[in-house]
């Protein structure tokens, strides 16, 4: 009996060692099968942040180069810009120079018109003297017979 129980005994123990380690081995292939998927998730983690570094590793580059160009342009609309000052400086000193061209020129036709309207203003007065002239001389004349009349009649009278 004893021997009974002890073979039970010995068969129930390594039954249950055998579940024991069945159960384990079953934990541990979980465990290890747990393990080897979060191993395979972080290693395509670890790809994707690599691919990622990289993106952003380019995507710096690409800004920094597009700073470097917007910089550029900057530069040359500011560049442009004072040009197109320089250049409508320019054409408003082209506009007043030939205003001022024409000005001379409306001057000079309108002085010269003047000129002439006056010499024949001029010359209308220097007739208009000219018979007042005759005139004022003819009335003088006539006034200082008038007045050798006079006194010849005054002289005659006394």
């Amino acid at each position: 009996m004893l021997k009974d129980i002890s073979k039970k005994l010995t068969m129930k123990k390594s039954f249950f060692v055998t579940q024991l380690e069945g159960f384990f081995n079953a934990i541990t292939q979980e465990y290890q099968d747990l393990i080897h998927q979060k191993e395979v998730e972080n290693s395509l983690l670890e790809e994707k942040v690599g691919k990622l570094e990289h993106d952003i590793a380019n995507l710096v580059g690409i800004r920094k180069k597009l700073q470097e160009e917007l910089a550029q342009k900057d530069r040359q609309i500011e560049k442009l810009a004072k040009e197109a000052a320089a250049e409508k400086e320019d054409a408003h000193y082209r506009q007043l120079l030939a205003e001022n061209i024409a000005l001379r020129e409306a001057l000079k036709k309108s002085g010269s018109e003047e000129v002439e309207r006056l010499r024949n203003e001029l010359e209308k007065m220097r007739t208009i003297l000219t018979k007042g002239a005759g005139s004022y001389q003819d009335a003088l004349s006539q006034q200082q017979r008038e007045m050798l009349i006079e006194e010849i009649t005054k002289s005659l009278k006394k």
